[in-house]
Order: C-alpha cells, then structure tokens, then sequence
C-alpha cells in the first residue's frame, strides 16, 4: 500500500511538472505567433523534437532501432491521434483567444476525465472527491474569469482540445508498458509534423531569425519532455489520481502571464488559487486518510 501510495504521489509530482511545461510551451508559442504562422511554428518546433526524440531512442540502453516497431502499435496509433487532433485545435485556439480564456475552457479536461475514467475504465470517484474536483474547477474560474470576447469559433476549437485531452490520456491507460515512453512520444510528433509541414505548404513562411530559432529551441525542450513526462504520469498512477493536479496549470498560467504579459493576479484571482489547492489538498488528504483506514499496518 505504501508503494501504491508513493506512486500516486510521485504521478501527482510529475503532472505539475508537465504542466508548467505545457504553459512555458504556450507561452513562447503564443508569442512567435504575433509573427509566424502556426504551420512554421509546428513544422520547425517539430523538427527540433524529432531530431532529439530519435536520437535518444537510438543510443538510450533499453530502447535501440529495434523499439520504433511499437510506432506501428495500434494503441500507440490512436493515442498519436488523440494528441495530433488536440495540438492542432489548441494552438489554433491559442493564436485567436486571450489565453486566460483558453486556459479556463481547457481546465474543463479533468473534470471530463473522472466520469470518462469511471465509465470506461471502472475507477469509482467518491462523492467528496467529486464535489472538490468540481471546487477546483470553480477556482479556476475565479482565476481566469474568461470574458465573452474570446468566445465563438475558437472556443469551440478549444472544447473540442479538451475534449481531446481526456480521449489521450485514457487512451495512453492502453499501451502496453513494454512500450518506452520516448517512441510513444515519437509517433505524437511525427503526425503532428506531418499535419504542421502540410499547413506550412498553404502559409509559406522564409526561414526564422536566429531569435526565432532560440525561442523554437526551447519550445522543443520544453514540449519534448512534457509528452514523454504525460505518459510517465498516467502510467504510474490512475486517470483519476492524476487528473486534479492538472489544476496546477492555472497557477503556471498565472506566473506565465506575470512575466511574459505583465499581468499582476488581483483578489478574486487569489481566491480562486486558494479555492484551488484548497481542493487538491483536500483530495490527498481524503485519500491518505481512506488508505489508512483499511490498512493501518500499511
């Protein structure tokens, strides 16, 4: 029980993480897109993170040539679908709404994720710990407060992502373990490259600027380790163990838009990250306290 203990909470570790990276990403992304198009922008990203990828797949013990067959994975497949489907949508989403819109349409995802878990997977939420994802959610709201400005079509391109977002991380629950985390993210950004490289064809853009090429460096850096570090975190701990540390993102968000937009969190957005790891707390504490109960020598 003490093992199955420790790997929740290292899961729910390494979803923060994943999560601070995912904002840093966002953040650079949204702005080179006040200049690149999105296809330049994925296409060149991609490249960066494919080059890496491989190359860690190729010389990494344990992993060798002989561990690309698993791109041909129909579990590894779908879940490359999931993830092209929801990059796609979201950046678009991204390039046209004010990010603290999207944020609180994409933080819809974990709640999405339990009952989706439950149906499809059989993890029983309790109701208490339903009511606190539920109160998390509304911290986020109170963090962001979307306005109707950044509403419409690319809202709707939004829910779709966050959508998208519950469907991957179930589908990573389907790959087998013997699958290394790094060639499943490979197949992600090898179809992800593909549909960006086919966007750039329709929006051609000349060649980025050293700055550029930096910034697009370290999208790649930061992207490439949250594919692999997603997959490790949904794999160690169940959906519904992990899907309420994705909270954390509006916390990311909020520094993010201190620093790179100037934007100081005011009183209600305090609150709503109070009322945020408030929630999530709440909800290991529950669990530790549950686990306790029925194995006291644990």
């Amino acid at each position: 029980m003490r093992e199955r203990s420790g790997h929740e909470a290292l899961g729910a570790g390494i979803m923060v993480l994943t999560m601070a990276l995912y904002t840093a990403n966002d953040t650079i992304v949204k702005l080179l897109g006040e200049a690149m198009p999105l296809g330049a922008i994925i296409t060149c990203r991609g490249a960066l993170i494919l080059a890496v990828t491989l190359g860690l797949i190729l010389v990494l013990p344990g992993h060798g040539p002989g561990a690309l067959k698993w791109l041909g994975s129909r579990a590894v497949i779908v879940r490359s679908l999931w993830d092209t489907a929801v990059t796609i949508l979201y950046l678009t989403a991204l390039m046209h709404m004010p990010i603290a819109n999207i944020l609180a349409i994409m933080n819809l995802s974990p709640l999405a994720i339990i009952p989706l878990a439950a149906w499809l997977q059989g993890e029983r939420p309790g109701a208490r710990r339903v009511i606190a994802v539920i109160a998390g959610f509304a911290g986020a709201l109170f963090v962001v407060r979307p306005g109707t400005e950044g509403y419409g079509l690319w809202a709707l391109a939004a829910f779709l992502a966050m959508l998208g977002v519950a469907g991957r991380d179930l589908s990573t629950r389907g790959i087998p373990s013997g699958a290394p985390a790094l060639v499943v993210a490979l197949g992600n950004v090898i179809l992800v490259q593909v549909l960006g490289m086919a966007m750039l064809f329709f929006a051609p853009y000349p060649a980025p600027s050293g700055a550029e090429w930096m910034a697009l460096s370290a999208c790649a850096l930061f992207l490439g380790l949250a594919y692999v570090l997603i997959i490790v975190a949904v794999r160690i701990a169940p959906v519904s163990k992990t899907a309420v540390w994705r909270y954390s993102i509006v916390l990311w968000g909020v520094l993010a838009g201190w620093l790179a937009f100037g934007q100081v969190p005011d009183a209600p957005a305090l609150f709503g990250i109070a009322l945020i790891l408030a929630s999530s707390l709440y909800v290991s504490f529950r669990e530790w306290r549950e686990r306790e109960k029925k194995n006291p020598a644990a």
